[in-house]
């Protein structure tokens, strides 16, 4: 990528309402390599998502807090309940 083009993408990435984990990790994602994995050795359905240990180590993380005493979670199970999150947003 140009100088140019970086700068631009860098520009967007600040104006979006990130917070300032988000914002390292996707910093993370752009600064640093993306991960020679085959996708199907760590995922079932091939999902590059989970080839790149970085985000395994984040879900692992977020599952880590959510189980945490006194954590607060919005449990979605079914197109209802999603509707109301997204509404509240």
């Amino acid at each position: 990528m140009s100088t140019l083009t970086l700068n631009r993408l860098w520009a967007f990435i600040e104006s979006l309402s990130l917070s300032q984990k988000d914002r390292d990790w996707l910093a993370g994602k752009l600064l640093e390599p993306a991960c020679k994995v085959d996708p199907y050795e760590v995922s079932p359905s091939g999902d590059t998502f989970f080839a790149d240990s970085r985000n395994v180590k984040a879900v692992e993380e977020d599952i880590a807090a959510a189980h945490r005493p006194g954590a607060s979670y919005t449990r979605l199970e079914n197109e209802e309940d999603i509707m109301k999150l997204m509404e509240s947003l």
